[in-house]
C-alpha cells in the first residue's frame, strides 16, 4: 500500500470519526438544554415574573372540599409548591409593600371546569392591619398539561 493510499484511508476514518463526534456533541448539548429548562419557580427566583399577576383569578370556580377525583393531583401540586415556599413572599413583595414576615398556608383547591384549570389557594395573615386580613396567592394549573399557567396574588380585605 502506498503512502498516498494510507493517507486517504486515514483521512476517511478521521472524517467518519469527526461526523460521529459531532453527532454525539449535538446530542449531549440538546440533552443539557432540555434538562436545564428552568421551571416557573426558578424563573421567579431569577426575577422573571411573566406568569404572575396582581389580583385574583377570574373564572367560574367550584370549591373542592376534599379534592374528590383530583385529590392525588392536588397533593402532588401542593408538594411541588411547598418545596418552593420561599418564593411565595417574593411574589407578594413584587406587587405590594410588605412590612412583616409572611407565612403562607394552603387553604383550598378549586376547579374551573370550563377552562380545565385547577386553582390552589395559599394565604398569609397580616397581624394588626386596619384594612387587610392578609395576602393570597392562587396557583392556576392546566388540568390537561399538568402545568402552572398563572400565579395571582392579591390583598385580602378584612371582613
Amino acid at each position: 500500500m502506498t503512502d498516498n493510499n494510507k493517507m486517504k484511508m486515514i483521512d476517511s476514518r478521521c472524517s467518519i470519526l469527526d461526523g460521529y463526534f459531532l453527532k454525539i456533541f449535538v446530542t449531549v448539548l440538546l440533552v443539557i438544554l432540555v434538562c436545564a429548562k428552568r421551571n416557573e419557580f426558578q424563573k421567579i427566583r431569577d426575577g422573571d415574573f411573566d406568569i404572575t399577576t396582581k389580583g385574583t383569578y377570574h373564572g367560574t370556580t367550584i370549591f373542592l372540599r376534599q379534592g374528590g377525583e383530583y385529590n392525588k393531583l392536588i397533593n402532588d401540586l401542593r408538594t411541588e409548591i411547598e418545596r418552593n415556599m420561599d418564593i411565595l413572599p417574593v411574589i407578594t413583595e413584587k406587587f405590594f409593600f410588605v412590612s412583616g414576615r409572611l407565612i403562607y398556608k394552603f387553604k383550598f383547591a378549586a376547579l374551573d371546569a370550563g377552562k380545565s384549570y385547577l386553582i390552589l389557594r395559599y394565604f398569609a395573615r397580616i397581624m394588626n392591619h386596619p384594612i387587610y386580613a392578609g395576602y393570597q396567592i392562587q396557583f392556576v394549573f392546566s388540568l390537561n398539561k399538568k402545568q402552572l399557567m398563572q400565579i395571582c396574588t392579591a390583598e385580602v380585605p378584612l371582613e
